[in-house]
């Protein structure tokens, strides 16, 4: 019989799991990491979060159909894939909502569009074509 105890003392260990590659947050990790993010998001607390990962955490909780900042807090500790994607960081909703609306994001999606475009054509998800003159 296994003791069962929630008070025992414990050592706090990273989750070990990686995802699948039909996942959705396997794709999102792809993309991010290709967009070579080198800055780190100053809000919250501890006052750095990676921008990457609040990226992929976003990404990942809008493709599950959670879009509230509080509901992405909850979905980012609850959440195994979410947690791989950012790597254990679980940042609260204010700093989600902060994040949100902040001009580090807005520079990131114009600086990453093309980017992007070019990720997609490479992984033959879409491909060029010409307009009628």
């Amino acid at each position: 019989m296994t003791n069962y105890n929630m008070n025992q003392t414990i050592l706090p260990l990273t989750t070990d799991y990686t995802v699948q590659k039909d996942n959705p947050a396997y794709y999102i990790n792809e993309l991010v990491e290709s967009l070579s993010i080198k800055e780190h998001y100053l809000f919250g607390r501890p006052r750095e979060y990676d921008l990457g990962a609040m990226m992929k955490l976003v990404l990942f909780a809008y493709t599950r159909g959670v879009f509230s900042s509080r509901r992405i807090e909850t979905f980012a500790v609850e959440n195994l894939t979410a947690r791989w994607l950012t790597q254990e960081q679980m940042p609260t909703y204010r700093t989600i909502c902060r994040f949100r609306i902040s001009d580090e994001l807005e520079t990131l999606i114009y600086d990453g569009l093309d980017q992007l475009v070019d990720y997609l054509r490479r992984q033959n998800l879409i491909d060029d074509v010409t307009l009628p003159a």
